[in-house]
């Protein structure tokens, strides 16, 4: 034989009224709107400020485009050989270097974390 606990069976006893006025509904629609308003005004404030952060950076950002789009193709090491350097090309530069070192983050991070 099963007990039923008696707090619990006067929640499911409140859970079966109906609502005879709107005005629990009204509120809660009240209260989205408030919370959606709030939201909406925080996410324009922080587009807003994206925006001018972007307006200020944009001639550092250019900057350090233009030095990094120079620098990823210098060779690491000078090989005299044509076919050598050619065939080496792909992992003998700064870019390569700096891919070889992201994925070997990405692998030591990943094992940290999992």
């Amino acid at each position: 034989m099963s007990t039923r606990d008696p707090n619990l069976q006067k929640l499911f006893a409140q859970a079966d009224q109906d609502f005879r006025d709107d005005s629990f509904a009204a509120d809660v629609l009240r209260q989205i709107d408030r919370e959606r308003r709030r939201m909406l005004l925080v996410w324009f404030a922080l587009i807003v400020l994206t925006l001018i952060c972007f307006a200020f950076l944009a001639s550092p950002v250019l900057a350090a485009f233009s030095m990094a789009t120079r620098a990823l193709p210098i060779p690491l090491l000078e090989i005299e050989t044509e076919w050598l350097r050619l065939l080496l090309s792909p992992i003998n530069s700064v870019a390569a270097a700096i891919a070889v070192a992201a994925l070997g983050l990405r692998k030591f991070f990943r094992r940290i974390f999992q």
